[in-house]
């Protein structure tokens, strides 16, 4: 495998483009009490496409927002339908959460007369991948992916299958989750909102999380097709594999997943251990942290370097792996970078990603 990024889109606390990636300093201070969330770029979107903004739930703007960055940066033209030959892989943690929990608060309250048509819309966590595909004129394979954690990793992954076995010629690939006060409320009552300076990746190991939110979405093509039209390269995607770990909900989760899922990934890659420079980590200061770097070490030795970008996004859930993959670009650093991401339902997936200088 080796499918092409030609094109990113990013939807951040720390910004919504990789050159704000770049230069945004780590924020030290401690997250608001709800948590980190975006400022959505909706004036990305076209004009003649707004009419629909107002009915938008918060997942599917920071889906739109980030697929026209996407599609701006990989210079595709907006003016015409991307058609049959282009696909959607999306991949969300929480999906339609907050829009089902303002759905049934009013039906609730209110009874079943308050049921509101507007918002049953947004109930399926696929609504997303629908309002782009309308917007952008795609037409072809659409698929909206639930690993928990780890669905925006596997969501690329199988974004770059598609273009692999000539399902598509480009795909728009990427995670993301939305925050907002009921997933505070809910993680308060759970004992599981933390604050920063209890989230230090490989320091920390208190169950719990720094909830934020976030959108990546990256275009994706054959190197043969992004050379045909004149693209610009990111980098590229040289294998996935998908695997499971059951004791990640555990208080002593185990490496044995996780590890098993990493050497597939380097076998399916055709990259031996030995050329990751370096590991876009899951860590985010629980007990699943030591299972990961126990992992990494027995997998890929002391080498590679290992990144933990939930230290700064807090955690986006389906968009933080990808998150860090933006940032790795953002950096212009050419190594070989194998991402994890790991779910407490046990989901597990490993990339591997070829930036180019």
């Amino acid at each position: 495998m080796k499918v092409a990024i030609t094109g990113i889109g990013v939807v951040s606390p720390l910004g919504c483009s990789l050159r704000e990636l770049k230069r945004a300093a780590p924020r030290n201070a401690d997250a608001p009490p709800g948590g980190l969330s975006c400022d959505i770029p909706l004036d990305v979107i076209p004009a003649d496409k707004r009419s629909r903004i107002g009915r938008l739930d918060r997942l599917c703007r920071l889906f739109l927002s980030a697929s026209y960055l996407a599609v701006d940066d990989a210079r595709l033209p907006r003016e015409s339908d991307l058609g049959a030959r282009a696909g959607i892989s999306f991949g969300t943690a929480l999906g339609c959460l907050l829009t089902n929990a303002e759905y049934y608060d009013k039906i609730v309250e209110q009874g079943a007369g308050a049921a509101s048509p507007r918002l049953f819309a947004y109930t399926v966590s696929s609504a997303a991948a629908g309002e782009v595909s309308i917007a952008l004129g795609i037409q072809g394979p659409n698929a909206t992916h639930h690993l928990g954690f780890a669905a925006g990793l596997g969501a690329l992954g199988y974004g770059a299958d598609m273009i692999e076995m000539g399902r598509a010629d480009v795909v728009l690939a990427g995670g993301a989750d939305a925050n907002g006060p009921v997933i505070a409320e809910a993680l308060r009552d759970m004992g599981l909102l933390k604050r920063r300076a209890q989230a230090e990746p490989f320091g920390d190991a208190l169950p719990g999380i720094v909830p934020s939110e976030g959108a990546v979405v990256a275009v994706l093509e054959s190197e043969e097709h992004a050379r045909e039209r004149g693209a610009r390269i990111h980098g590229s995607i040289l294998g996935y594999a998908v695997g499971f770990e059951p004791s990640l909900a555990s208080a002593a989760p185990e490496p044995v997943g996780i590890g098993e899922t990493m050497h597939r990934a380097l076998r399916q890659a055709d990259v031996t251990a030995d050329a990751v420079d370096a590991v876009i980590t899951h860590a985010h200061g629980t007990p699943s942290d030591a299972a990961e770097h126990a992992a990494i070490r027995a997998i890929l030795g002391e080498r590679p370097v290992l990144s933990a970008p939930k230290a700064v996004f807090g955690e986006a859930f389906g968009a933080s792996a990808l998150l860090g993959l933006a940032q790795l670009v953002a950096g212009g650093e050419g190594s070989v970078v194998m991402a994890n991401s790991l779910c407490y339902s046990g989901n597990v997936v490993s990339l591997l990603f070829h930036r180019r200088r």
